[in-house]
């Protein structure tokens, strides 16, 4: 059985970005101490996803230090790193992924591709990325098949069936908006999540921002559907598990019935 262990750091990002890179270390070392080869953190987290801070005095370049640090950090510890940051790219801005491997290299690169239309025109400054990108990532000795959506992809259909198409196997989903926020249907997101996971057979790993900025409900979802792990409201580093040999097999036996002989492409118009 080949098994990966994933690391949700659901915290608020700090006021005072000085502060910033010391916590990230902390709950890096707690959560490869603890055996994890990955650790997620929310959208936006350079910013705190927060108005106020979404302008060019708030993004970073790629040759921004704290960037740089947070690779040697990752190299230090044998552990990758997922993280969203406003990034500055030809005199526009992004709602940016970056994954560092364990080896400290750049394994992953996404910038958003849906901008939500915010009442407070939070992100209406932002340019949309120009779609969706998959990677081989080492984790724990395994070649995983990564791609991501944030926050607001993953709303739409097409974001994840994009990332099937391209074979991943686990979406990163870093995330800044309340995920049980309807009083009458309840958890709907969370359930739209899981739909999400099973028609595109691949595991989901959300990373959000616990109360009081959203409800939490940080969660590793397997390719079936099922909710493997979630968090509660509150401040959290969230240990999950996932069984890659099982998600592949599963992959494998349903590839007979709804993969890619059963799609009828040319009538998705």
């Amino acid at each position: 059985m080949s098994v990966i262990r994933l690391a949700l750091a659901q915290q608020p990002a700090p006021d005072d970005p000085s502060g910033r890179l010391s916590l990230l270390r902390q709950w890096c070392e707690a959560a490869a101490a603890d055996g994890a080869h990955l650790l997620l953190l929310p959208e936006m987290w350079s910013t705190g996803y927060a108005p106020e801070r979404m302008n060019a005095a708030h993004a970073w370049g790629d040759d921004e230090a704290i960037l740089a640090e947070i690779s040697q950090l990752a190299d230090g510890l044998g552990l990758a790193i997922g993280f969203t940051y406003l990034a500055r790219r030809d005199g526009a801005l992004r709602n940016r992924l970056r994954l560092y491997g364990a080896d400290g290299s750049v394994a992953l690169q996404y910038d958003k591709v849906h901008i939500c239309d915010f009442t407070d025109g939070t992100e209406t400054a932002l340019q949309g990325g120009e779609g969706f990108v998959c990677a081989d990532v080492e984790l724990g000795g395994e070649t995983v098949r990564i791609g991501a959506m944030i926050c607001f992809d993953r709303e739409f259909p097409e974001s994840g069936r994009s990332l099937m198409r391209q074979g991943a196997e686990l979406a990163l989903v870093p995330n800044a908006c309340p995920m049980r926020e309807d009083a009458e249907l309840g958890d709907v997101r969370l359930q739209q999540l899981r739909g999400r996971a099973l028609e595109n057979r691949f595991a989901v790993a959300l990373c959000n921002y616990p109360a009081p900025q959203y409800d939490g409900a940080s969660c590793l979802i397997d390719a079936r559907g099922h909710l493997l792990a979630v968090a509660g409201e509150q401040a959290q580093l969230l240990s999950a598990d996932l069984d890659l040999t099982a998600l592949r097999r599963w992959r494998a036996e349903q590839d007979e019935v709804w993969g890619p002989d059963a799609q009828r492409p040319s009538c998705y118009r």
